[in-house]
C-alpha cells in the first residue's frame, strides 16, 4: 500500500510540476488577455486540485468514520452534540442583523441569511476560542496547584 501511494503522490508531483512549467512559459500578459490560453493552461491545474480536494475529504471521511466505530462512541456523540449546542446558541442567541446590502461581487449583494450566517460563525469562533483559552487556564492552574 506504501508503495502505491508512493507512485501516485510521484505522479501527481509530476503532473503539478508539467501544469506550472507550462504556465511559466507563458507571459503573463498572454494568459491575461487570451481566454483559450487560460482554459488551457489554468484548466487542468484546477482539475488537478479538485481531484486531490476529492480524495482529500474522501479518505478524511473514510477514517472518521472508522475512527468514530472503532473507538468510544458516546464521547463522540457528546462532542458533536455539544459543537452543534454552540453553533444553535450562535445562530439563535447572538447573531443579529449584521446589515445587507454588502457587495460580494460586481452584480451580487450579501443577503440577510448569509450575513445571519456569517454572524453565527464569528460567534461560533468566539465562544470556542473563549472555551479553549479558559480550558488551558483552568488546566494550568491546577498543575500549578498540585504541584
Amino acid at each position: 500500500m506504501t508503495r502505491i501511494l508512493n507512485i501516485f503522490k510521484i505522479v501527481i508531483g509530476i503532473l503539478a510540476a508539467i501544469f506550472f512549467v507550462r504556465i511559466m512559459i507563458e507571459s503573463d500578459d498572454a494568459i491575461k488577455e487570451q481566454a483559450s490560453l487560460q482554459t488551457s493552461l489554468i484548466s487542468p491545474d484546477l482539475y488537478l486540485a479538485y481531484i486531490i480536494l476529492g480524495i482529500t475529504v474522501l479518505l478524511v471521511l473514510i477514517f472518521t468514520f472508522v475512527g468514530i466505530f472503532r473507538g468510544n462512541i458516546k464521547k463522540t456523540l457528546i462532542s458533536v452534540g455539544l459543537f452543534a449546542l454552540v453553533v444553535l446558541i450562535s445562530y439563535f442567541g447572538f447573531a443579529g442583523d449584521f446589515g445587507t446590502g454588502f457587495s460580494t461581487s460586481d452584480t451580487e449583494t450579501l443577503s440577510e441569511s448569509g450575513a445571519l450566517w456569517i454572524g453565527t460563525g464569528l460567534y461560533t469562533f468566539y465562544i470556542l476560542a473563549l472555551a479553549a483559552i479558559v480550558s488551558m487556564f483552568v488546566s494550568t492552574v491546577k498543575k500549578a496547584i498540585t504541584s
